[in-house]
């Protein structure tokens, strides 16, 4: 497995210790949310924050899944 990394050699996305989803998960999430999706029900649904969905829908994080 390839593990990824950023600029600096820190771990990234899916490879970094304390992440939740994975990248395939932040894809679908990004997907039902252009479907209409509500960011409350988002985070339902993948078991994450309110402001974590925000975030990954707004690519304020995790921009390279």
């Amino acid at each position: 497995m390839i593990i990824a990394r950023n600029h600096t050699g820190h771990r990234v996305g899916e490879c970094h210790h304390r992440a939740k989803l994975t990248d395939s998960q932040v894809r679908s999430m990004r997907a039902d949310r252009e479907m209409g999706m509500s960011l409350r029900a988002l985070a339902k649904a993948y078991g994450c924050g309110l402001s974590t969905a925000r975030d990954i829908c707004d690519f304020a994080t995790r921009y390279t899944a």
